[in-house]
């Protein structure tokens, strides 16, 4: 693991000009891995202000960044300066409405030099724990060739890849949102077959000599037995309150169970797009899918 000299005294320097981790390196006459690299975002989600901290010679992967807060932007200079950070000259310690977020090297590395927040000038031995702490710790970097291996501990190398897929979330709510857009009129949805969640809206009309739920049941068996989807509404309620509904939910076709048709061996159909009725016999009940 890193040797960790123990933390040295806090100490502010003049570094002119130093506004990179290159010149800063060179200016101080240490390693790129003595400093502490600052990069600043603002999440898109809430405009949360990020102030990111990598060790000076490592790369930030953005992908590992999204994962661990969401989408950012980079920050724009109003931000920066509002936060109380110097772009150039940055710092996480002393900011103020900042998220802070480390990789998981800062904490390991003692007395690293990073910006002090005014231009011309850097802290050196900068410890974490000590002179900040961060809300989020975790791996942000990129792995470099000769990184050692996290599984088997042998030397990485850089190979370029050739990405076979790429993956596209599609949510569930947002196309159902699509399709209610373009699948609806005054009285609710109109969804097609391919669509609609049932095929077909059962319904009875409760009758005064004829059990019509009873039936009502029969027909649902006989559709089912058919490999036709049911929403099957056997609620006792008022005709109109269940047209309504059949339009609502919207479905391609309602078949209707009623006293009156029943009595000429028949049920009433409708399309959900169409206006008119149309009578199917019983024992015809079987050719239902020619008509979704």
């Amino acid at each position: 693991g890193p040797s960790h000299p123990p933390p040295l005294p806090l100490e502010k320097v003049e570094t002119p000009n130093c506004n990179t981790i290159e010149s800063l390196a060179n200016f101080l006459n240490i390693p790129k891995e003595k400093t502490a690299k600052a990069l600043m975002f603002t999440r898109i989600s809430d405009n949360q202000f990020i102030f990111v901290v990598v060790r000076g010679d490592m790369t930030l992967s953005e992908a590992k960044l999204k994962n661990a807060v969401g989408e950012v932007k980079l920050a724009t200079a109003e931000s920066i300066s509002k936060s109380g950070a110097e772009a150039g000259y940055a710092s996480p310690i002393g900011l103020k409405d900042a998220l802070i977020v480390v990789d998981d090297l800062i904490p390991q590395s003692s007395n690293l030099a990073a910006g002090a927040n005014e231009v011309g000038y850097h802290f050196i031995n900068t410890n974490y724990g000590r002179d900040y702490q961060a809300e989020i710790v975790a791996d942000l970097v990129l792995a470099k060739a000769d990184d050692a291996c996290v599984n088997c501990g042998n030397k990485l190398s850089n190979q370029n890849a050739i990405v076979l897929k790429t993956n596209n979330e599609f949510h569930f709510e947002n196309i159902l949102l699509a399709l209610a857009e373009s699948y609806h009129d005054e009285k609710g949805l109109t969804f097609p077959k391919s669509f609609s969640p049932f095929d077909v809206y059962l319904m009875h009309v409760p009758g005064k000599t004829i059990n019509t739920k009873e039936r009502a049941e029969e027909i649902y068996q006989q559709l089912k037995n058919a490999g036709i989807s049911v929403l099957f509404d056997d609620r006792d309620e008022r005709a109109g309150v269940k047209f309504n509904d059949a339009d609502l939910i919207g479905c391609p076709l309602r078949i209707t169970v009623g006293e009156k048709a029943l009595q000429n061996g028949m049920v009433e159909l409708k399309k959900r797009t169409l206006q008119n009725l149309e009578l199917l016999e019983l024992e015809n009940i079987k050719n239902i899918p020619h008509f979704l």
